[in-house]
């Protein structure tokens, strides 16, 4: 029998356990409230329009990823309120989310950073792809499309605490994991008491994400163990291969990204996954952070 599965919850007495702690950035404060507010039934999408809009920075952010041609809207968004009738409160959200959190390591310096630069470009790829999966998929039991685009987007903010925290030793573990053909997780389990996958899933709790969103991140490397109580971890898992298969230009290994079981699982054919492999390239090329 194989070890039970470690829930999200108990990833802070493993980080504390670890040999250092790690520290989590906290989310911008008009993004905290922007989902307060989502949270509200009472709180119309002008109203969150309108809150979008007192942080100019952040609106600007927004603007510039719904006007991308990853969104490929019908119509250019013109300012906050717009965005929020055009896009609606989830998809806003999870655009609001990857300007916030992305926004948290400063544009201008993740361009100089290669580490943090390539990881959030994998991140913001993978999340496309999540999307894509969902609106493909007729399973009723997945996430919405805007909270996939979230789970993917986060999928991996467990490598970002590490590498902004104990980055040497991390960029080791991570090069020692590869050359010696061990899962990454496991070294990461091994070098710091827990992965990145666990870490994720801690900081999706610590910014009151929701839980199932958190609960997925947690098992994104071993999708199976969970796959019935949550069925978008497999959408995620998928997601994150094919989006490193893009980004190394393996395009032999495209096809095989998906297992046929997993294919079966989404109610997918081969079809669907080389569309949206295709996508996947053109949106790949066209990310900026």
């Amino acid at each position: 029998m194989g070890k039970p599965p470690l829930h999200p919850m108990n990833t802070t007495d493993a980080l504390h356990d670890g040999e250092q702690s790690l520290r989590i950035p906290s989310l911008p404060a008009a993004v905290v409230k922007l989902n307060e507010l989502v949270r509200d039934p009472n709180v119309g999408v002008m109203e969150i329009g309108e809150a979008l809009g007192e942080d100019p920075e952040l609106s600007m952010r927004v603007l510039r990823i719904a006007n991308s041609t990853m969104f490929g809207l019908p119509t250019t968004v013109l300012d906050p309120c717009h965005a929020a009738s055009i896009l609606g409160i989830n998809r806003l959200r999870s655009i609001v989310i990857q300007a916030g959190t992305i926004g948290v390591y400063g544009t201008k310096s993740l361009r100089k950073d290669m580490e943090m630069s390539t990881h959030w470009r994998h991140s913001i790829l993978t999340a496309h792809i999540c999307r894509t999966i969902a609106g493909k998929s007729p399973r009723t039991d997945l996430m919405d499309p805007a909270e996939l685009h979230t789970a993917g987007l986060l999928h991996d903010m467990g490598r970002a605490i590490l590498l902004d925290n104990v980055r040497e030793k991390y960029l080791e573990v991570s090069a020692a994991a590869k050359r010696d053909g061990v899962p990454l997780t496991e070294a990461e389990r091994e070098a710091f008491g827990v992965n990145h996958a666990q870490i994720g899933a801690k900081v999706v709790l610590a910014w009151d994400l929701p839980r199932n969103l958190a609960q997925a991140i947690a098992f994104h490397h071993e999708p199976w163990r969970v796959a019935k109580a949550l069925p978008s971890a497999i959408v995620i898992a998928v997601a994150d291969r094919l989006a490193h298969a893009v980004a190394t230009n393996d395009l032999a290994r495209m096809p095989q990204v998906a297992e046929r079981r997993d294919l079966r699982f989404l109610g997918l054919g081969m079809g669907h996954l080389l569309t949206v492999a295709t996508n996947a390239i053109l949106a790949w090329k066209a990310i900026e952070l």
